[in-house]
C-alpha cells in the first residue's frame, strides 16, 4: 500500500496515476479522477475483480494526495506568479498587455 506523506514523491506519483500534465486545474483533476475511477470501478470494471480493487485503492489514494497538496499549496500572490498561473488564454493576453502596454490597443 501507498505511503499517505504529502511528499514530492508520492505528489509525483500521485500526478503520474491520475494522469496530470504540468498544469491542471482543480476541475480538470476531479474530472481525471472521475473518469479512471469510474472506469476502475469493481462494478463496471472489466478486468479481474482483484486487479479494479487494487486499481481504485490507487486511484483514491492518488487523488487524496492531490487534493491534499492542493488545499495545502501556498499560493504566491506577485503579478507575475499570478499570471503565470492563469489560463492560458489569459496569461496570452495578459503577455501581450505587458508588452505592447503603451499602444492604443489597451490605453
Amino acid at each position: 500500500m501507498h505511503d499517505d506523506q504529502l511528499t514530492p514523491e508520492n505528489i509525483i506519483k500521485a500526478a503520474e496515476i491520475l494522469k496530470l500534465k504540468n498544469k491542471e486545474s482543480l476541475l480538470d483533476i476531479k474530472n481525471k479522477y472521475r473518469s479512471l475511477a469510474k472506469k476502475w470501478h469493481p462494478d463496471s470494471c472489466k478486468e479481474k475483480q482483484k486487479d479494479c480493487e487494487e486499481k481504485i485503492r490507487e486511484i483514491s489514494w492518488a487523488y487524496n494526495i492531490i487534493k491534499n497538496y492542493c488545499q495545502n499549496y501556498l499560493y504566491d500572490f506577485k503579478k507575475g506568479e499570478i499570471i503565470d498561473n492563469l489560463p492560458r488564454d489569459i496569461q496570452a493576453q495578459e503577455k501581450l498587455k505587458r508588452q505592447f502596454k503603451k499602444g492604443s490597443l489597451w490605453s
